[in-house]
């Protein structure tokens, strides 16, 4: 059931992994988006990328981090879209 007012806008989570040559350097950043009333333009609105380079060595711990983290963020936005009467 949809309630008046309720958003029920798509979702979409990107997550990226850049490589910096030559060097072992690495970055991580999270967009997430909205498309506001499925409308034909999608709105960035959350954004991160890590302040530092993430060398090789621990790539793949930091990668499970930001994905958990990212994930988290994406299903935070879609639940509160699904809930008709958020914060109760």
């Amino acid at each position: 059931m949809q309630f008046p007012g309720m958003s029920t806008d798509p979702v979409r989570l990107q997550l990226e992994l850049t490589w910096w040559p030559p060097e072992d350097d690495f970055s991580i950043s999270r967009k997430l988006w909205t498309r506001p009333h499925n409308g034909d333009t999608w709105q960035l609105e959350d954004m991160a990328t890590t302040g530092s380079p993430v060398r090789l060595v621990t790539l793949p711990g930091r990668w499970s981090d930001a994905s958990r983290v990212a994930l988290g963020y994406f299903t935070d936005l879609a639940q509160s879209q699904m809930d008709p009467f958020p914060g109760s």
